[in-house]
C-alpha cells in the first residue's frame, strides 16, 4: 500500500498561525471554509486514479457530505476512515458538514475514549466507533544523546510543554509560589513577567528539541484539557518514550497505560502537584528508575504510529 497525501489546510498556514476574523466566525458557526480546496481534489483523485483500499480524514472539519457521497459511489469497495484526537461531542470541534458526513464513514476513530460511549458518537449515527491509545513517532520521540550544550539549554527543574491555558498557568504560578522552579515552552504563553516565577520561553519546541526538553528536564509535566475531555493525550505517551520522567494528571485510563510510582507519576489537584514535585525532585535515583520503566513500557507496549496504523487497517480488513 502506498499513501498518497492530500493537504487539508493553505501550505502557508502553520499551528502558530493567528485566526482571521473571518475564520474565527466561520468555525463559531460552525461552518468553516475549504481553504485548501480538499474537497475539489479529492474529487479530481477520483476522476484520475483508481480506487484506494482506504480513504482516511484525519481531523477534516470541511470535508463536505456531498463529496463523500460521490466518493462513495465511485469507490464502493473503499473503506472510509475518520480519526480525530479531538472530542467530537463538542461542537466547537466539529462543524455542520461532519455532523452531515458521518453515515459515509466505516469506522470512526477516537482517542478519547468518551467518545465511544453508547450515548455519544453512536448515538450521532456513527455505526462503527474504535478508541485506540496515543501512539508517538519513531523518528522524532526517541531518547536524545544531550550535549553539555543541550543541558544548558532545555534543563529544567520542572517544565510543561503545551499551549497556553488559564487552568495551567495557575498550577504552574502555584508551584512556583511553592518554591519549585517551573520552565515553560509553548505557544501563546505572555511573559514571565505577568506570571510570578515561571521562566516563559514564549516559543514552541518541536521535533528533536522537544525530545531534548523531555529528556533533560527533572520533571515533565502532563496537564490535560478539561475542555477536551482529555483522560490520556499525547503527552502520555510522547514524554516516556523520550525517557523523560512525567508527572500525569491522574487518571485511570492514564494508569493503564503506566503504573503509578513505577512507570510515571500522578497527581490531582495543585497540592498534590506541589507535594509530588518536591517529592521527586528529592530523589534523582528514584526518577531515573520511573523514567527508564516508563521508556521500557512505551517502547515495547506497541505505542508507534506504525502499531497505531496496523491496528486501525486491521479493523477495516486492510492488509499492510
Amino acid at each position: 500500500m502506498t499513501p498518497e497525501f492530500i493537504r487539508s489546510h493553505p501550505a502557508d498556514e502553520g499551528y502558530e498561525t493567528p485566526p482571521s476574523l473571518a475564520k474565527r466566525i466561520r468555525y463559531r458557526l460552525r461552518l468553516p471554509a475549504d481553504a485548501a480546496g480538499v474537497n475539489d481534489a479529492l474529487l479530481a483523485r477520483m476522476a484520475a486514479r483508481p480506487a484506494p483500499d482506504v480513504l482516511w480524514i484525519d481531523y477534516v472539519v470541511s470535508i463536505r457530505p456531498s463529496t463523500l457521497r460521490q466518493l462513495r459511489s465511485a469507490w464502493p469497495e473503499t473503506r472510509f476512515v475518520w480519526y480525530s484526537e479531538d472530542d467530537m461531542m463538542r461542537p466547537r470541534n466539529g462543524s455542520i458538514w461532519i455532523d452531515r458526513s458521518i453515515p459515509y464513514f466505516d469506522l470512526w476513530v477516537t482517542t478519547k475514549s468518551l467518545n465511544a460511549l453508547p450515548n455519544e458518537m453512536p448515538a450521532r449515527g456513527v455505526s462503527r466507533v474504535m478508541f485506540v491509545n496515543n501512539s508517538y513517532d519513531e523518528a522524532t520521540h526517541q531518547r536524545p544523546k544531550l550535549s553539555e550544550e543541550d543541558k544548558r539549554e532545555f534543563r529544567a527543574d520542572v517544565s510543561f510543554v503545551g499551549t497556553y491555558e488559564q487552568a495551567r498557568a495557575e498550577s504552574m504560578v502555584a508551584l512556583a509560589r511553592a518554591g519549585i522552579r517551573v520552565r515553560v515552552w509553548g505557544n501563546h504563553w505572555p511573559a514571565s513577567g505577568r506570571l510570578p516565577g515561571i521562566d516563559v520561553q514564549r516559543r514552541p519546541v518541536y521535533g528533536a528539541e522537544l525530545a531534548k526538553v523531555y529528556a533533560a528536564s527533572a520533571i515533565n509535566l502532563a496537564f490535560l484539557r478539561k475542555v477536551n475531555r482529555d483522560l490520556q493525550t499525547c503527552r502520555t505517551v510522547e514524554i516516556p518514550a523520550c525517557s523523560g520522567f512525567m508527572l500525569h494528571e491522574r487518571t485511570d485510563e492514564a494508569r493503564v497505560i503506566l503504573a503509578e510510582d513505577t512507570q510515571a507519576s500522578y497527581f490531582e489537584g495543585d497540592d498534590e502537584l506541589i507535594s509530588q514535585c518536591r517529592r521527586w525532585l528529592a530523589d534523582p535515583e528514584g526518577r531515573r528508575r520511573v523514567a527508564e520503566a516508563g521508556w521500557r513500557r512505551i517502547r515495547a507496549g506497541g505505542f508507534t504510529h506504525r502499531d497505531r496504523l496496523r491496528e486501525i487497517f486491521r479493523a477495516v480488513d486492510v492488509e499492510v
